[in-house]
């Protein structure tokens, strides 16, 4: 047994130094998700990616990087990297990185190239490994990234441009042969560029701005951002983001915004942090401008200038300077755009530039400037505008000046200009006059208008009688301020005059009219303007009164103010008499207006009529109806008429019922409603009447005019109140597998199926109903237990059928997860009852039940009969077993012939004891060694051995 734990201890100890290595390295963090089990601080690494879909990749992969020295509150910075899949589906990484953190939440500070190998399957082989360059690398520098093949090996390289300091490593390629892009994503592998970082808290933005630039072009890329959250305990994928491109060329920036990160690229360029590129370009409007423009940005933080057209790349959120204006002589270009520009997303940037001229001209005047009406002064003007000089130029004092030379009335502006223009004096005359007036300009003749009249002009107004028409003429009265003028200054002439129209009357018979107040014929002539003329209305009648003729109308109007050439047109209306013959008032739409039609009238030509067929009512319960109208309801007026009304009796029959009356009418089922009914009206009632298939009408009293009834065919031969009293039934049904009790107006009914009257309380009576001894139906549910009928209702009885299960004893059994100790109980169908096999009664003594089933399906009414046995704890050399009282164990153990023992326990027993379990019992052997048997040998060996010495002692006597 020491030589055991002396071993023990030694296998121990050799481990101590193993345990204490691995609890204190720390590794740099790979270029992949962390894996939980590797970290000691929780990390949040940020990928921004551009995975190269289309590009010409064979045995080697280049990029161009201008590292950034840049880190995050915890000192972390990123690492630039170049990725490449080759074609055995192995994943390559080579990049700088700076400040790399460490699985322990260290890093190590500075720049240095980092690399990393993964395999077909997915798992990291090499790396990530930091190496040293042989010099410095500075931010800012360009580093030349590299993958390539050469001789079995792949070759991952980071060189810097500027100070030539380098770092690679050459590492078995297993077997590949090219760099590929068909395998993207293969593993999560990408083939393309990646600016990595960790962070100790979630990304939300502001790195700065790196530029990659490919050797060739990439005419299909994805842009990617994600970021991946890892503890000790677990990582997940906090932020995912991609978009694919398929593009043409590399004139357009593609960019990528998420989480707070930004990258960009044209298929050339790749950028990730703050930093946007532009395609800075300017357009001059108009013409061409030999000036160069510059432009002035912050590329991180520091001011640089370029002149466009060029490609910048500017700090985000910063402004690009512009200039506004740029002059050469008389020619300039201003800017169209706000200036300065912020530069708030990558992109192409236009720039629009106004090319304009100067323009001197020796008297301001009216123009037309691209077909804007303007005054032309000199000045500045865009080039190209096409100017139009207009013939005249107005001025405030109702003078102007007509152009009447110039070097050309229309031009495109394509240079500085002087233009001279010379002009003639002309003033405003104005005439007021209703008609056109004659007379002579500087001696000839013509008409007088409003209009420009040259300085100097004499004007001469002829005093004549004018005809504009042969309605309308003019008489000159007066002019003012003369009728001759000459023309130095603006002036508005005056000309008075009297207007005459001439009135034209149509008529077909003789119209009387007052005229300025004064009686007379109205016939057609000339009248006066403001002449006013009221229009007599005078009626016509014919032969032995057969029609009449009365002014219908009178056009424009019966009152007249002469102000224009009238014809006045009187319309007249021819009317005929109409004879109406009727016991009772008539009244009809005589052209659509409801008039009463009176026993004489006199009614216009064309008119109709159409007799409303009215009720008139004797009394309350007693009316005729129009039954006929002679010669008919509905005519046209074109000759005297005479008319006659017949009509027919009618009877109000008053219908008083809680509920709709259905009966047959006529032949025809219909509706009892309060009404008229023609006398002799047959109605027959329904007693019953179905509204649906669960709802019907009772029909239980009939009283006419106050008397009971027993019969349900009316005849209506005088005004009747009919009262009719209905109950409503619904129909009630069950369904039940059992009979059920219910309390039906106080009444405790077994329920049937029927038709019960609205308002019927109904209460069902929740029983349990016993099928024998041993099978009952427990009623679970009534649906609805009680209600009062108020419409058609399916009664829903649920049951739970129990049987009765007796036990020969009480025992404890479980039912539903539920322990009960019972021998009788009601268990529902389909239970399942568990008797339990063995009880503790303490941790050395339990009860073993022997029964046929342990688990019994109750299907039927049982008796289930079991066995109650004792049983003991019984523990022999530490082996257990429960054994019934009563039973009879010897113990006995086999030993060597030089040892010896006996059983310590509860009994104290020798080798080969019998015990009678009737209690818990304990026992163990004890070996000890066999003293008699063990001195025998002893005193053997010491005889043999004296032996052999007396025969040596002997031997080796002398003989003499």
């Amino acid at each position: 047994m020491k030589w055991k734990i002396f071993i023990i201890t030694l296998l121990i100890i050799s481990l101590f130094p193993l345990m204490i290595l691995n609890s204190n390295e720390a590794e740099p963090l790979p270029l992949s998700p962390l894996q939980p089990s590797d970290l000691q601080v929780n990390f949040y690494d940020e990928q921004l990616f551009m995975m190269l879909n289309l590009y010409p990749t064979t045995t080697s992969l280049v990029a161009y990087v201008n590292v950034v020295a840049q880190a995050s509150n915890s000192g972390y910075g990123p690492a630039y990297l170049l990725n490449a899949i080759t074609n055995n589906c192995w994943w390559y990484q080579v990049g700088v990185a700076y400040n790399w953190p460490y699985t322990n939440g260290s890093f190590n500070p500075g720049f240095h190239m980092i690399y990393m190998v993964w395999n077909s399957s997915g798992d990291p082989v090499i790396g990530p490994v930091l190496l040293n360059f042989n010099g410095p690398v500075n931010s800012g520098d360009q580093v030349t990234l590299k993958i390539y093949l050469s001789n079995g090996n792949i070759v991952l390289c980071a060189h810097d441009d500027y100070t030539r300091a380098e770092a690679s490593v050459s590492i078995n390629a297993n077997g590949a042969s090219s760099i590929v892009t068909s395998l993207n994503l293969r593993h999560g592998y990408i083939t393309g560029l990646m600016t990595e970082w960790y962070h100790l808290r979630p990304y939300y933005g502001g790195e700065t701005g790196v530029i990659y630039r490919l050797q060739y072009f990439a005419s299909s890329f994805t842009l990617g951002i994600n970021e991946f959250a890892t503890s000790s305990t677990e990582s997940q994928v906090s932020a995912f983001r991609t978009v694919e491109y398929n593009v043409q060329n590399n004139y357009t920036f593609y960019n990528l915004s998420y989480i707070g990160a930004f990258e960009a690229s044209n298929g050339y360029y790749f950028v990730t942090g703050d930093l946007y590129p532009i395609f800075l370009n300017y357009k001059i409007i108009g013409g061409n401008f030999s000036v160069p423009i510059n432009a002035t940005y912050l590329y991180y933080g520091y001011k640089d200038t370029t002149t466009l057209p060029s490609l910048i790349f500017v700090d985000a959120n910063s402004n690009i300077d512009l200039p506004t204006l740029v002059q050469k002589g008389l020619s300039r270009i201003i800017s169209l755009n706000n200036t300065p520009v912020e530069a708030t997303r990558s992109g192409n940037l236009t720039l629009y530039y106004q090319l304009q001229y100067y323009l001197n001209v020796n008297i301001p005047v009216n123009a037309s400037i691209n077909g804007v009406f303007t005054t032309l002064t000199s000045g500045w003007y865009n080039a190209s505008v096409k100017i139009t000089v207009s013939p005249f130029t107005y001025y405030k004092n109702d003078s102007r000046i007509m152009v009447s030379s110039y070097p050309t009335n229309q031009f495109v502006l394509n240079g500085p200009i002087n233009l001279t223009i010379k002009y003639i004096l002309q003033y405003y005359i104005q005439v007021n006059s209703p008609t056109v007036v004659f007379g002579e300009i500087n001696g000839t003749n013509s008409s007088i208008s409003s209009g420009w009249y040259t300085q100097s002009t004499l004007i001469q107004i002829y005093n004549i009688t004018f005809y504009e028409n042969n309605e309308t003429r003019t008489v000159i009265v007066k002019i003012l301020p003369s009728n001759r003028i000459f023309v130095n200054a603006s002036y508005v002439i005056y000309v008075e005059e009297v207007i005459q129209y001439y009135i034209t009357v149509k008529s077909p018979i003789p119209i009387y009219a007052l005229i300025n107040g004064t009686n007379q014929t109205l016939v057609s002539n000339w009248y006066n303007k403001g002449t006013t003329i009221y229009i007599e209305n005078t009626t016509f009648y014919g032969p032995n009164n057969e029609f009449r003729c009365i002014i219908g109308y009178t056009s424009p109007s019966n009152n007249i103010t002469v102000e224009e050439p009238l014809t006045i047109v009187i319309g007249v209306v021819r009317q005929y008499p109409v004879h109406v013959k009727s016991p009772i008032p008539i009244y009809a739409l005589i052209n659509g207006t409801n008039e009463t039609l009176p026993k004489f009238s006199w009614i216009n030509n064309g008119t109709r009529i159409q007799v409303e067929n009215i009720t008139y009512y004797l009394n309350k319960t007693y009316r005729l109806l129009i039954k006929n109208i002679l010669p008919y309801p509905i005519f046209i007026v074109n000759h005297p008429i005479n008319m006659t009304i017949i009509t027919v009796p009618q009877y109000y029959l008053n219908v008083d019922s809680n509920y709709p009356v259905y009966i047959c009418l006529n032949g025809i089922n219909t509706t009892l409603n309060s009404g008229w009914y023609n006398n002799w009206t047959k109605i027959q009632l329904y007693r019953i009447w179905y509204l649906s298939q669960v709802e019907r009408q009772y029909l239980i009293n009939v009283y006419i005019n106050g008397r009971a009834i027993n019969y349900t065919q009316l005849i209506i031969d005088e005004p009747i109140s009919l009262k009719i009293i209905y109950v409503i039934q619904y129909y009630i049904n069950i369904t039940s597998n059992i009979p059920i009790q219910a309390i039906v107006n106080n009444t405790l009914i077994t329920f049937t199926p029927g038709w019960y009257a609205k308002g019927t309380p109904i209460l069902f009576v929740n029983n349990t109903y016993y099928a024998s001894n041993t099978v009952r139906y427990i009623t679970l549910a009534i649906t609805p237990m009680n209600f009062t009928v108020n419409r058609s209702v399916v009664v829903k009885v649920v049951t739970l059928k129990e049987y009765l299960v007796t036990i020969n004893m009480p025992i404890p059994i479980t039912i539903n997860n539920k322990t009960i100790n019972t021998s009788e109980i009601w268990i529902t169908a389909g239970e399942v009852i568990m008797i339990p096999k063995y009880i503790n009664i303490s941790n050395n003594e339990q009860l073993f039940y022997n029964t046929t089933s342990y688990t019994i399906n109750v299907t039927k009414p049982l008796n289930v009969s079991v066995n109650a046995i004792r049983e003991y704890l019984v523990t022999i050399n530490g082996i257990s077993e429960w054994l019934p009282t009563g039973t009879i164990l010897t113990l006995t153990q086999s030993v060597p012939i030089y040892e010896q023992g006996k059983w310590i326990g509860t009994y104290n027993l020798s080798n080969g004891g019998a015990i009678t379990v009737n209690e818990p019992i304990t026992e163990i052997f004890v070996e000890n060694i066999n003293g008699l048997f063990v001195g025998g040998i002893v005193l053997i060996v010491a005889i043999i051995i004296l032996i052999v010495l007396y025969l040596m002692i002997r031997k080796s006597k002398p003989k003499f």
